[in-house]
């Protein structure tokens, strides 16, 4: 049998997918992040080279129907978004997707450090947090694979894989419409991932371990929901 410390990153990259427990049990004894950032890295800047027109589409539809921008000034800011510089093009967005990479393992991180630690009585260090969390990573990376194709050919960033495919897509802004997609498939396996690390760390029970991490995802979603409907 393949031992847990001397699985490849590939076997690694699976085996969180498939088999979380053995995973994790693997990267806890050996933290390491390099392979599911770097993969995360091409993964992302894929997608923004992808949807880059995609994204300037919304951005000018969003412009016109806004209410909060004076129709004085659309003008000048679609024009810039219909000549963009190539600083404001590529440079920026391509810093946003490095930072990207890195802060969202690091919050997810600390998120987990402050309940495991504080919380739980646990004592694991953030090395060893942002490991797991990097890790985790791997179920975001199969989404963004599978639905960047559906993205450009339906040029729609409205591709739904949640119980929102029951509602009308004209009501995506409304509240009832964003509850229903945050129960999402791929969410409930992300939940699954990293409330399996989260047991494994802090040797935790299922129940526990499940029950923190979906009480944290649905707290956080929605204060993101909060936010999108104040802005």
């Amino acid at each position: 049998m393949e031992e847990q410390s001397t699985l490849s990153p590939a076997a690694l990259a699976t085996r969180v997918l498939t088999d979380p427990k053995t995973a994790f049990e693997a990267i806890v004894k050996r933290p390491n992040w390099l392979f599911p950032i770097l993969l995360s890295l091409i993964v992302s800047f894929s997608f923004m080279y992808y949807t880059q027109d995609i994204q300037i589409e919304y951005q000018k539809k969003s412009i016109l129907e806004s209410e909060k921008i004076p129709e004085e000034q659309k003008d000048k800011v679609l024009e810039n978004l219909e000549n963009p510089s190539f600083f404001m093009k590529t440079v920026m967005p391509a810093i946003g997707v490095v930072i990207s990479v890195f802060a969202i393992p690091a919050l997810l991180a600390a998120v987990l450090m402050l309940f495991g630690n504080f919380v739980f009585g646990g004592n694991a260090t953030f090395g060893t947090l942002f490991s797991v969390s990097a890790w985790a990573g791997m179920v975001g990376i199969v989404e963004a694979l599978i639905k960047l194709p559906l993205i450009v050919i339906n040029r729609s960033f409205d591709i739904y894989t949640s119980l929102a495919l029951l509602l009308d897509p004209a009501d995506s802004k409304t509240v009832v419409f964003q509850l229903a997609n945050m129960v999402d498939i791929f969410t409930v396996w992300k939940i699954f991932v990293f409330g399996t690390a989260f047991a494994v760390v802090y040797k935790l029970s299922p129940g526990k371990s499940y029950g923190t991490i979906t009480a944290l995802y649905v707290v956080f979603a929605l204060i993101g929901i909060r936010i999108s409907h104040m802005f």
